[in-house]
């Protein structure tokens, strides 16, 4: 003989707390994503100054280590005189140029890559803009990694150096690319950094001939920031 089964039907009580159970689960969420939504772009705003930092000190050292020590502004231009000395032709040494760029970008790519392999952690008291908090909270952790793209414009400028005297500039700009990496975020920037290379002083009027140079690779006023 079969026996019936019997049912027991869930009470009112335990259906009412299941629901709050679900209620409050998604409030905990909702509650996340909009933290998370919030902070988030603190975090990364702080993240990307840091990285920044970073990434145009370690440029700035081996460009000052690496590359200036081996440019003079007599290599960089190749000058006719006449007999009375006066300059009547100028030119880039393009063979220079294009040396001082090749290693400019060989030494800016291996500098990024080094750092990258550093281990780089925000303290997250710094996204509340207080100064007194910035070295306090959970460390997160940050990670920067090379895209590859150096940019290497040498250019020149012409500035007043005193009573009848021209000063001559000639810089070295860099741009590069790295992303940050942070938990759940990630973010492509550039870094830009500039630095004289050489100069020199003219007296009296400068020759046309110096004021038109063209340096390799530079494509117009819109490569130059």
């Amino acid at each position: 003989m079969l026996r019936k089964r019997h049912y027991r039907r869930a009470s009112p009580g335990s259906i009412f707390s299941f629901v709050i159970l679900v209620f409050i689960l998604l409030l905990l969420v909702e509650g996340l994503l909009t933290i998370q939504r919030r902070i988030a772009p603190a975090i990364l705003a702080a993240a990307v100054m840091e990285c920044d930092g970073i990434a145009t000190m370690a440029i700035n050292r081996v460009i000052l280590d690496e590359v200036i020590p081996t440019v003079s502004y007599k290599d960089l231009l190749i000058v006719e005189k006449d007999e009375t000395g006066k300059i009547v032709m100028a030119q880039v040494n393009t063979v220079e140029i294009n040396r001082i760029m090749a290693l400019t970008t060989a030494a800016t790519g291996q500098a990024v890559t080094n750092i990258s392999e550093r281990e780089i952690k925000i303290p997250l008291g710094k996204i509340s803009g207080l100064y007194y908090l910035a070295s306090y909270g959970p460390k997160i952790p940050v990670r920067m990694k090379p895209m590859g793209r150096v940019n290497t414009v040498v250019f020149d400028k012409f500035e007043d150096a005193g009573i009848n005297q021209t000063r001559h500039k000639i810089y070295l700009q860099v741009i590069t690319e790295v992303q940050i990496i942070i938990p759940l975020i990630e973010e492509s920037i550039e870094v830009f950094t500039m630095m004289p290379l050489a100069d020199t002083i003219y007296i009296g009027e400068v020759p046309e001939t110096l004021i038109n140079l063209s340096f390799p690779g530079q494509a117009g006023d819109s490569d130059i920031r």
